[in-house]
C-alpha cells in the first residue's frame, strides 16, 4: 500500500502487482465498512439514511492529525489511532463544555485546514 499511494508507476516497475493489491485493499475497505456499519447501527439502535453523515471529514481529519499524508505514501496505524483519539477527545471537550454545534464544526474544520496544511509544508519542505 505504501508503494502504491506513493508512486503507482514505480509499484509497477519494482514488481508490486498493483491491480491485485489494490482489489484486496478494496475489498478489505468493504469489509471492515460493512462491520462498521453493523456496529454503528447496534450502537444506535437504528439506522436512517442519514446516519454517519460527515463521519468522511472526521477520518480523514483523524488521519491527517494522526500523520497520514494526503499525498500518500507516509502514515502508520498507530498514528491513525493516536489521530481518532485525539479529535474524539476533541469533540468530547467541546460537548461536555456546551459550545454549540455550528461552531464546534468550525473549530473541527480549522483542525483539520491546521493539519493538512502542516502535511502540506512537510511535504513541500522535503522537496
Amino acid at each position: 500500500m505504501y508503494a502504491i499511494g506513493g508512486n503507482e508507476q514505480a509499484a509497477e516497475v519494482s514488481g508490486v502487482n498493483v491491480k491485485k493489491t489494490k482489489i484486496i485493499i478494496y475489498v478489505m475497505a468493504g469489509v471492515l465498512y460493512a462491520l462498521a456499519g453493523f456496529l454503528l447501527g447496534a450502537k444506535a439502535g437504528g439506522t436512517s439514511v442519514n446516519m454517519g453523515q460527515g463521519y468522511e471529514l472526521e477520518a480523514i481529519a483523524a488521519c491527517t492529525i494522526g500523520g497520514v499524508s494526503v499525498n500518500g505514501g507516509i502514515g502508520r496505524v498507530s498514528g491513525v489511532l493516536i489521530g481518532v483519539l485525539v479529535f474524539e477527545l476533541l469533540k468530547s471537550a467541546m460537548q461536555f463544555l456546551g459550545i454549540e454545534t455550528n461552531y464546534q464544526y468550525i473549530v473541527q474544520g480549522i483542525v483539520i485546514i491546521v493539519s493538512i496544511a502542516l502535511d502540506i509544508r512537510k511535504y513541500i519542505a522535503k522537496k
